[in-house]
């Protein structure tokens, strides 16, 4: 097809951390090479953006890059390495968008994102204060959880199985500075959960995590073991329904297997890699940045005009003024040669 973009040979940026790269950065990176394409993995902190008439340009070393495609492992750990990807994110084809990271980031904000769109939830509440915790922790039935909306792998998560529990562990999370969600607690499906993977919108695969520390209820925290499982077909047509939800083209989503069925717990932005080796997870990534490459149409700003294009705009208007004043001419002869006088403007032959 003539208008068809031509995805080989890719300027892939993938924007990272700080720091060096990570085992997933670098099988991306190697993943991306052998199609052919030219990846440059960057931290966020080594990256500027310049804004001139030509639009936000973003620049490693001060220097603009020519980047087709941007794919980045940045969360609220990077707000701005955010700031930097909001800047260009409308010209350059990107995973994921920022609005869709900075959702995801906050577990209560997916919470009324999924409910939304009718996706299932373990029952959830935002308390700023004790009596409020006091009433929807009487309601869930004790044990509950709390957690914090920003914690990442089980950091803040904890059960508190009665009230005067409930009371010192809440302030515990709140002396942090941190707000605190309450939520039932899915006892069936403790210690055990399910970290799902969608691409694209598409589910690509699942593992089966089994806690690793003995007496914790927690299961997505350093030590655990996964597994590779089979999802069920409303399972499978759950996780990505919450991708559409979540509105991320790279995902990862927690799901309990509840006795009302299945729930989900958060979703995350960019997905680990361990405990996936049994699919090829570099190749689904590759082909959904190669797919909106491809799909893309860039952002035309208006350009200023070069002074050789300025000179010519301004004869043609001179030009035009000439003309103008022979079309007046001509129009009041031909008025007062209607009326019978004299216009007021005579013409020359």
């Amino acid at each position: 097809m003539e208008n068809e973009v031509n995805t080989s040979g890719l300027r892939l940026l993938i924007i990272t951390g700080e720091g060096p790269a990570n085992d997933d950065i670098r099988r991306l990176e190697g993943a991306a090479r052998q199609r052919g394409h030219l990846p440059s993995v960057v931290p966020w902190n080594e990256l500027s953006v310049a804004l001139d008439d030509r639009g936000p340009r973003l620049c490693a070393g001060g220097v603009p890059l020519e980047v087709d495609g941007i794919i980045h492992q940045m969360s609220t750990d990077a707000l701005d390495g955010l700031v930097i990807l909001g800047a260009v994110e409308e010209d350059v084809p990107h995973l994921n968008s920022v609005d869709a990271v900075l959702r995801s980031a906050d577990k209560f904000a997916t919470h009324v994102r999924l409910v939304a769109h009718g996706v299932p939830t373990p029952p959830t509440a935002f308390c700023p204060n004790d009596d409020e915790l006091r009433l929807f922790a009487r309601d869930y039935g004790y044990p509950v959880v709390l957690k914090q909306p920003d914690g990442a792998r089980g950091a803040e998560v904890t059960l508190a199985r009665e009230e005067s529990e409930l009371f010192a562990k809440a302030a515990s999370i709140r002396g942090r500075g941190t707000p605190l969600l309450v939520q039932r607690f899915v006892a069936e499906a403790a210690g055990i959960n399910h970290r799902v993977i969608v691409v694209g919108g598409k589910f690509v695969a699942a593992v089966e995590q089994t806690g690793g520390r003995p007496g914790d209820f927690r299961s997505n925290g350093p030590g655990d073991v996964c597994r590779p499982v089979t999802l069920t077909e409303e399972e499978i047509e759950i996780v990505e329904r919450t991708a559409r939800a979540a509105e991320l083209d790279l995902m990862s989503a927690d799901l309990l297997r509840s006795e009302d069925g299945p729930v989900i717990l958060e979703t995350n932005s960019f997905p680990a890699f361990g405990g996936f080796d049994h699919v090829d997870l570099c190749a689904h990534v590759l082909d959904v940045i190669e797919r909106k490459v491809r799909e893309h149409v860039p952002l035309v700003l208006p350009q200023s005009p070069s002074s050789e294009e300025l000179l010519v705009a301004e004869v043609e208007e001179e030009l035009a003024i000439q003309s103008g004043k022979g079309s007046l001419a001509a129009s009041a002869v031909r008025d007062a040669s209607a009326s019978g006088g004299e216009g007021p403007l005579s013409a020359s032959t």
